[in-house]
């Protein structure tokens, strides 16, 4: 009986049968957690009550606390999880968790954390204090992780210069009723493994900035990505439909023309009006012809 299950072992071994059992229960390693977090996420859209919404937030950050402050986390895949962006960096050592609460004003509070790892075995976990009821006051540059800007993030582009690592990151901001955000900031971690935000890398009209904010109408889309085909950050231009609302954000929008940034010697540069095959990189799509043509339109009058 004996010699039967030992050869019973064998057999799972020799046919990859074990790992594929550990692997199972790794997918599974913080299952109960997403489950809780989604569910009250449903919970919190059938609240009109800013006050019941924070409550039930508070309950998912105690559970995301738990579940990013565990090694195995930075890892682990949490495709199942709903309400929460992950994301990584290209180079493995950075992971961003990221969610908003959109409040009865129409403001919205931002949550995050970084997972960072300073060496192979060492990750640090910082969690991201969203100061956006401050945006107002120019002498806060929100460079540190406890004075965050607050932004839901969605895109993460890791660039090298000159031995160091700049994450340039990309979110959106719903700011009011009226106004809407898209921001690019740079993110770097010092010697000590600390977040630092607003490293000035953008260069427009030979003007350095640490963070570029697009502010436009409320019920307007703009496009900002990063296009990985042309390595550059591609935009929308935006502009208001007349001259006399020239400075009033809530009237801004598209105005089917692109600008990029790009990077090029430890900066991204700057550029206005690049050719439309370059920025949605569809040269046999319909709408680049009809783009061009409303363009041509416009500059017409």
């Amino acid at each position: 009986m004996v010699k039967q299950k030992i050869k019973y072992v064998l057999i799972l071994i020799s046919f990859g049968l074990i790992p594929f059992v550990n692997l199972n229960a790794q997918k599974d390693l913080f299952l109960p957690e997403i489950n809780q977090i989604n569910d009250i996420f449903i919970d919190i859209l059938k609240e009109s009550s800013d006050k019941k919404r924070l409550e039930l937030n508070n309950e998912i950050i105690k559970i995301a606390e738990e579940v990013i402050n565990n090694r195995n986390s930075f890892n682990y895949d949490f495709t199942g999880l709903n309400n929460i962006v992950v994301l990584n960096s290209d180079d493995k050592l950075l992971r961003i968790y990221n969610w908003n609460l959109a409040l009865q004003d129409g403001t919205h509070k931002y949550f995050g954390y970084f997972q960072y790892m300073q060496d192979k075995d060492k990750m640090k976990v910082y969690k991201l204090n969203d100061m956006s009821d401050f945006h107002g006051e120019e002498h806060r540059s929100f460079t540190s992780h406890h004075e965050w800007f607050g932004a839901l993030y969605y895109e993460i582009i890791t660039k090298k210069w000159n031995r160091a690592t700049y994450y340039t990151l990309i979110g959106w901001d719903g700011a009011n009723l009226l106004i809407n955000r898209k921001i690019i900031e740079i993110l770097t971690f010092n010697r000590r493994g600390l977040p630092e935000f607003g490293r000035k890398l953008f260069v427009v009209n030979n003007v350095r900035t640490g963070r570029m904010i697009f502010e436009y109408a409320e019920r307007a889309t703009m496009m900002l990505r990063y296009n990985a085909k042309q390595d550059i950050i591609v935009m929308d231009h935006l502009s208001p439909p007349e001259s006399k609302y020239k400075g009033l954000r809530q009237y801004y929008g598209p105005d089917m023309s692109f600008d990029s940034f790009k990077f090029i010697g430890g900066r991204w540069l700057h550029e206005s009006d690049i050719d439309p095959n370059i920025a949605i990189n569809y040269k046999k799509d319909s709408r680049i012809n009809q783009i061009k043509r409303q363009r041509e339109t416009v500059r017409e009058r």
